[in-house]
């Protein structure tokens, strides 16, 4: 088992580094000049040209990835041009507030899609069954940003329950939780029923049906662990997917997390905070499925010796 994780551990390294080195490249084509940003368009030419050299924006894009991808092995990933402040420190002060909205809409997405997708596979072809794919189809075609307003109209303006934007509160964090939650949960319903369903028809199901098991012990006891596999998957992928910031939900929301500083940073082309937010999410997704390699091997035993 320590052999596959070291494996695992290393494999992640290669990644990183090409997503630095493609972020990095990618930025610095984007037009704009970040020390006339920061000084403003009625600075003079000579003001511009000695910022540039303070930031070593004038040296070879070789040499200014090699500062960056240093400083990040420290732990130091800039200043920020529009603030002047730490870019760790500014998203570490997000982080949290991202962390905290992905995983109640993972419970949310977890919770509501594996019953949904269970129940589905067990009425299969079934009224029920129609009902929940019906809904997964709506789940996934609607747009995020369509179901929060839905969900402010409703909950917040008409019924006043919960308050319209901010983090000030629990209350603040049901709407934006369940807009990202009850979308996810969608794609966990259908593979969750599209598992569950493949490995009802395995031999070894009939053959603890053959020897008088009841079919809620043959569902809960022999299927559904095995069934879990692909959506350990796709719930990985998925909280991937929130640790990196919803943009458009945490800009319906007001919600200050790591998307809304992405889009802020973008706005003012402050290229060193979008680096660093580019890595942090990649390095969520790294972890994320590190995770989900660690419960493959506890799922299906197998996988680790392979």
């Amino acid at each position: 088992m320590s052999t596959y994780l070291a494996k695992r551990v290393l494999g992640t390294i290669p990644v990183l580094v090409g997503v630095s080195i493609l972020v990095f490249s990618m930025l610095h084509f984007v037009p704009g000049d970040p020390a006339r940003i920061m000084l403003g368009m009625e600075a003079g030419a000579e003001d511009v040209a000695r910022l540039r050299k303070q930031l070593g924006l004038d040296d070879p894009l070789a040499v200014q990835y090699l500062r960056f991808a240093g400083g990040a092995l420290r732990g130091d990933l800039g200043r920020s041009l529009k603030s002047n402040r730490p870019v760790v420190e500014e998203i570490t002060a997000r982080f949290p507030a991202t962390l905290k909205l992905a995983f109640c809409s993972l419970s949310i997405a977890v919770s509501v899609g594996v019953v949904a997708g269970v129940l589905a596979a067990k009425h299969h072809q079934s009224l029920l069954d129609n009902a929940v794919m019906l809904g997964a189809i709506v789940g996934v075609s609607v747009p995020g940003f369509w179901l929060g307003l839905m969900l402010i109209f409703l909950f917040a303006v008409n019924l006043r329950w919960f308050p319209v934007a901010g983090a000030a509160t629990l209350r603040h964090l049901v709407l934006p939780s369940l807009s990202l939650g009850l979308m996810a949960s969608a794609v966990v319903a259908r593979i969750t029923r599209s598992s569950v369903l493949e490995v009802m028809r395995q031999d070894y199901i009939r053959t603890a049906r053959s020897k008088g098991l009841s079919e809620r012990i043959v569902m809960y006891r022999h299927a559904l662990k095995n069934a879990l596999i692909p959506v350990v998957t796709v719930v990985g992928l998925q909280f991937g997917g929130l640790l990196g910031g919803a943009v458009i939900v945490e800009q319906v929301f007001a919600w200050p997390g790591l998307g809304t500083l992405a889009v802020t940073a973008l706005q003012a082309r402050d290229f060193p905070m979008v680096q660093g937010i580019v890595l942090y999410m990649a390095l969520g997704y790294v972890l994320v499925n590190l995770i989900v390699d660690v419960m493959y091997s506890y799922l299906d035993p197998r996988i680790r010796y392979q």
